[in-house]
């Protein structure tokens, strides 16, 4: 048998450890907070949680539910003294979700040499879900959507991070690379 971790990085990271061919309903979730001021801080947090888990239960294959690779620009007013001013602006964020991400791909990866695969949220989804895009479809409701899923599946989850967790670990096991390390 493999183990499976799935993650859904974040501040508040939900995850889930999925063994394929054992009962759905012997996954196991949870969730890490990310402490810290600023970036760098929860990155380390993140990391430093990461390694304590897998030291306590090593995966053979992680699954991480891939950022957002494009970073969306957005128009904001701001007041000033001389009245609204129209800028362009990102939300920071997105980027420190890259940070994130990319801690835990140094731990998991480059720190103790497990397999692991970014998967994007379309492509869990549709394995998972059914359906990868939704028309009309908001993240609240996606969330929801994981956490009916998980329900259903009789697999008990805290909350729509955990929840999610749960549907990248089950669509892990459908990777190219973890079919790859499992062979191996």
């Amino acid at each position: 048998m493999s183990l499976i971790l799935g993650l859904d990085i974040a501040t508040v990271t939900g995850f889930a450890w999925y063994e394929p061919g054992s009962s759905l309903s012997s996954i196991k979730t949870g969730l890490i907070k990310a402490a810290g001021d600023n970036a760098e801080e929860k990155a380390e947090s993140l990391g430093r949680q990461l390694r304590d888990m897998i030291k306590g239960n090593r995966p053979d294959f992680v699954a991480i539910e891939q950022p957002m690779r494009n970073v969306v620009s957005f128009k904001k007013t701001r007041q000033t003294l001389a009245g609204p001013v129209d800028e362009q602006t990102i939300n920071p964020n997105a980027l420190q979700l890259e940070g994130l991400v990319c801690a835990a791909v140094a731990i998991i990866g480059g720190g103790y040499g497990i397999p692991w695969e970014t998967i994007p949220s379309s492509t869990w989804r549709k394995h998972f879900l059914g359906m990868g895009r939704s028309p009309g479809f908001d993240r609240a409701m996606w969330k929801r959507a994981a956490i009916e899923r998980c329900r259903v599946l009789k697999i008990d989850v805290k909350n729509a991070d955990a929840a999610e967790a749960v549907g990248i670990a089950m669509a892990g096991e459908a990777c190219q690379r973890f079919k790859m390390a499992r062979a191996a």
